[in-house]
């Protein structure tokens, strides 16, 4: 079962990345490349609906209220399509919440955070 945020008529972009449609494996190769992969969620994100899509969540199917997390999603999580749980099980996949609208991050959350992650 894929979950779709193409049918919400506001990214293309997204339900491909998300292999809605067609599924790409060099996706998911090239995903299991990183070394770490830290999804960072802006908690007053006002571009990004909804904010936990940051982290691979999204509307559960038919309506848009209703959330669930990467773990709930039986196409990227169960199937694995990305490799997001075989990141996850590896000890290789962080999820960090920020304070703030997108894209805006405390110089604190840089220096103590960010930076720290990108130094392996």
């Amino acid at each position: 079962a894929v979950v779709s945020t193409q049918s919400t008529g506001k990214s293309r972009f997204i339900g491909e990345i998300n292999q809605e449609g067609t599924i790409r494996p060099e996706y998911k190769t090239n995903l299991l490349k990183l070394a770490n992969l830290t999804l960072i969620k802006f908690t007053k994100d006002s571009m990004v609906t909804p904010r936990e899509s940051e982290w691979f969540g999204f509307y559960k199917p038919g309506q848009d209220k209703e959330l669930m997390t990467l773990q709930e999603n039986p196409a990227l999580w169960d199937e694995d399509r990305l490799g997001l749980r075989q990141l996850s099980e590896e000890g290789r996949l962080e999820f960090l919440a920020v304070e703030g609208d997108h894209l805006q991050v405390p110089e604190k959350v840089w220096l103590d955070e960010i930076i720290p992650r990108l130094k392996d």
